[in-house]
């Protein structure tokens, strides 16, 4: 587990950067056009909770930290199922980045999610804290699409009006609730158990902390 939650980050970020340079050098690069892809805010994020999940590798981890490593296994597969299904995939400048980005990293976050669940399940009355970002996300694309008219997939474009656009948004909340309460279901299941913080304590100190 070491290993991938090191070497995950650095590929994630190798992806992004080859695709940044790519941008850069075509001379189309904008920051908040090239930052706002749902694609690379997740995969950035991905590399994030990797690093800190690291430093809590077969320790019990705060609980702030599985919502994290859960949101953004969500978020990768919901990037994954749309990209193979939704969009088109020509003009790929980095075909290994773009598997990186669109394949690997959720694949490596479902695993490690799978492989060192949190000790105990998270409640799923907390299901929707996994849908803020995405739904904060929703919010500043439609704006800016009703704004400067940038939109960063075409099943986001409000060109043939609102309604349809709703029930695209709508059945994505539905997905992404569904790949969540799926995700914390199947941590019950787990292939290493964090080590309970408090089973190494002293029997003294056990009583001073209750």
């Amino acid at each position: 587990m070491l290993t991938w939650r090191a070497l995950a980050p650095a590929a994630i970020l190798a992806a992004i950067g080859a695709n940044l340079w790519t941008s850069v050098s075509n001379g189309d690069f904008r920051f908040f056009d090239f930052f706002g892809y749902f694609t690379n805010q997740t995969n950035l994020l991905a590399a994030a909770v990797l690093l800190i999940a690291l430093r809590y590798t077969g320790r019990e981890r705060p609980v702030w930290v599985e919502w994290a490593r859960v949101s953004v296994a969500t978020y990768l597969v919901i990037v994954t199922a749309v990209y193979w299904t939704m969009l088109t995939h020509e003009n790929v400048s980095h075909p290994w980045a773009n598997l990186i980005i669109h394949g690997l990293s959720a694949v490596v976050l479902v695993v490690d999610w799978l492989v060192e669940g949190p000790r105990r399940p998270l409640p799923l009355r907390g299901v929707g804290i996994v849908l803020a970002f995405g739904l904060a996300w929703i919010a500043v694309v439609l704006v800016r699409g009703a704004t400067d008219g940038w939109v960063p997939y075409p099943f986001l474009d409000p060109v043939n009006g609102y309604a349809p656009l709703a029930i695209v948004i709508a059945s994505l909340i539905m997905v992404g609730l569904a790949i969540t309460v799926a995700l914390t279901q199947l941590s019950r299941w787990r292939a290493v158990v964090p080590a309970d913080a408090h089973a190494e304590m002293p029997q003294s100190r056990r009583v001073d902390a209750a």
